[in-house]
């Protein structure tokens, strides 16, 4: 593999971890601030569900992430969607339906809200809702998000897509750590033999240069004595010969 598919390949997986990260805060900080808040998960003024139920289709559907707006009650008016508590099979719930009508019941206003599944609600909510169960007003939603936020919200889902991807992503980071360790080592140690081998080699190439200053020497001493032995043979002749 090359470095640049190896960069890329890093980036990829540093972005797929940031991800993961990210999806943990959600999780995290909708499961503490819907504990400390009657099961309503809320950040900076919206909170968020997934759509368990069917009616409310077209509009959104199950499986949908939903953000809804805290608001002021009274700007409220028919048409808008709303997230609230009403009361289904005898089990305090959380609804988000369409307003069809306000009504004044008791000098208090209250809400007529109905599906917009016309095929499972024909009819509008039975039980009216009061400006005291109002949770907030629907804004936008996420399609699929809803599903895999449950996913992650249960212990499996959690461990498989947060849990274990962060735990292996540590461990990696810390094979490159070592690895990076060992070959910082390894560099070090080669550079050391080099230094060594720097200085053999100095060595060698002086004592090379000294031996061959011997041996010029000792050349230049025997040519010397060469001539010297001739000079003195040349006189010796030089002196035998008759005046």
């Amino acid at each position: 593999m090359n470095k640049v598919a190896k960069k890329a390949l890093n980036i990829a997986f540093d972005i797929v971890i940031a991800i993961i990260v990210i999806f943990a805060v959600l999780v995290s900080v909708s499961t503490f601030t819907a504990k400390s808040n009657n099961n309503v998960p809320r950040l900076f003024g919206y909170s968020t569900f997934s759509v368990q139920s069917n009616s409310m289709e077209p509009t959104i559907k199950v499986g949908d992430y939903i953000f809804v707006e805290e608001c002021d009650v009274n700007t409220l008016k028919e048409g808008d969607i709303i997230t609230f508590y009403t009361i289904i099979q005898d089990k305090r719930v959380i609804n988000t339906h369409r307003i069809v009508n306000i009504v004044e019941e008791n000098s208090n206003t209250c809400y007529q809200t109905q599906g917009d599944n016309k095929v499972t609600n024909p009819t509008p909510d039975e039980l009216l809702v009061a400006q005291g169960d109002i949770i907030g007003r629907y804004r936008t939603r996420v399609p699929v998000m809803g599903s895999v936020m449950d996913f992650l919200g249960s212990k499996l889902g959690f461990f498989l897509v947060i849990l274990l991807p962060i735990l292996l992503y540590t461990v990696y980071q810390v094979y490159k750590l070592i690895a990076v360790i060992m070959y910082n080592k390894k560099v070090e140690m080669a550079n050391e033999v080099a230094e060594t081998a720097s200085d053999d080699v100095k060595e060698a190439i002086i004592a090379e240069y000294l031996a061959k200053q011997k041996a010029a020497e000792a050349e230049s001493a025997a040519e010397n004595t060469a001539v010297a032995e001739i000079e003195v043979a040349a006189e010796n002749v030089a002196e035998g010969q008759p005046e």
